[in-house]
């Protein structure tokens, strides 16, 4: 007779901080991290030649950093893939009865008049100027802000698609507190409290202050405590159960030290968060035009969407080699040749700057209501085409 086989010890339970990687990228390993790693070494060259070359904030090295987030790194570009997006899908068009007026009637409003009062304004009323300044950085720190809980949500649902615990409770309270709390904190940095305590420095964006900030700089420190608070609450929300996902928390505890920098050294902070904004943006993008399965027959897809995106961003590229920190160093070889040869171009350069900042603000428009998850339609389509329905 044989013997009978050993009963095999139960599995040891899995930590509680376990956490699952496989499967629950929202775009691939690589591209996740990148789209984190790829601007902090941005920022990080640009600190260091800042420290280097001893010019600290207001030289070169900041120039450079703000000009490789925009250009290279598409945040000042990726604008017009919306418009690209809504008029090869055409689907995302017809979500509600509105949809179709809001993003193509809608925008071309804001369009026209943002355009209208840019021009009028850097030609005529100077201090008009400034106060748009201020308004347009608003409502860019609103709409990157918006576009982390979104792909925060997105991640949510990439864990739920797989089967793994996705959002808690007290992590959905906190990620609704995130937008209001983070515009507050960066907007008070950023417009009344100066980027260094050097004496009669000035807040990042001047909106007229006649010397120094409307507050000390020893409010940073303020801003970062309340932060700080905000952020141990999100450390110890993220602790779910064993198999909560790693990308997840990877994602938003990145962007929770994103918000940190932009405290601490706001100047910095401009170039890291708007370079991740503008690599997330160009990839959600990517992903959407890329053929659903009942589009199979469509042309654009693989490579061809890729070119397609960079071929609608080439007018706005071409705008920012004009302002490419670049031009000095040509000129300091040819003799000025470069700012003259830019200088026999005005307006159009100037006009190419309205008409940019102009497509800017009408896209923070229409994607504030193509990304509309809360109704059912639009999130069914949208989702569909990310692959998470």
């Amino acid at each position: 007779m044989s013997q009978p086989a050993p009963a095999l010890a139960p599995p040891a339970a899995p930590s509680a901080s376990a956490v699952r990687f496989d499967g629950l990228w929202l775009f691939s390993p690589r591209v996740d991290v990148s789209l984190l790693l790829v601007p902090a070494l941005l920022t990080l060259f640009s600190v260091w030649l800042a420290g280097t070359t001893g010019e600290g904030v207001d030289g070169y090295s900041r120039a450079l950093g703000r000009w490789a987030s925009q250009y290279v790194l598409f945040n000042g570009t990726h604008v017009i893939l919306t418009f690209l997006l809504v008029g090869v899908r055409r689907e995302l068009l017809h979500t509600t009865p509105s949809q179709a007026r809001l993003l193509v009637g809608g925008s071309a409003g804001v369009f026209a008049l943002c355009f209208a009062l840019l021009w009028y304004a850097g030609e005529r009323a100077p201090q008009l100027n400034l106060m748009l300044s201020a308004g347009i950085h608003l409502l860019a720190a609103h709409h990157t802000l918006s576009q982390v809980k979104g792909l925060w949500a997105l991640h949510g649902l990439r864990a739920r698609v797989a089967g793994v615990p996705s959002l808690s409770e007290a992590e959905r309270r906190l990620q609704r507190v995130f937008v209001p709390l983070a515009l507050v904190l960066m907007m008070v940095r950023t417009l009344a409290v100066p980027v260094t305590g050097r004496a009669g420095d000035f807040p990042l964006v001047n909106v007229g202050q006649a010397e120094g900030g409307a507050l000390p700089y020893g409010t940073t420190w303020v801003l970062l405590a309340v932060w700080g608070v905000f952020a141990g609450l999100l450390v110890a929300a993220l602790r779910g159960p064993s198999g909560t996902s790693g990308p997840r928390r990877l994602y938003v505890l990145g962007h929770a030290a994103v918000v940190a920098v932009y405290l601490v050294w706001p100047a910095w902070g401009v170039v890291l968060s708007a370079g991740i904004h503008g690599l997330e943006y160009f990839f959600l993008t990517g992903r959407m035009l890329e053929p659903t399965a009942r589009e199979a027959e469509s042309k654009l897809r693989g490579g061809a969407v890729w070119a397609a995106m960079v071929g609608v961003m080439l007018p706005l590229i071409i705008v920012g080699v004009a302002q490419s920190p670049f031009v000095p160093l040509v000129d300091a070889g040819t003799g000025g040749a470069a700012t003259e040869f830019l200088l026999r171009q005005e307006p159009l350069w100037t006009l190419g700057v309205t008409v940019t900042n102009a497509i800017v603000l009408a896209h923070y428009f229409a994607d504030a209501f193509l990304y509309r998850f809360r109704i059912q339609k639009v999130r069914e389509v949208t989702l569909g085409r990310l692959g998470l329905a």
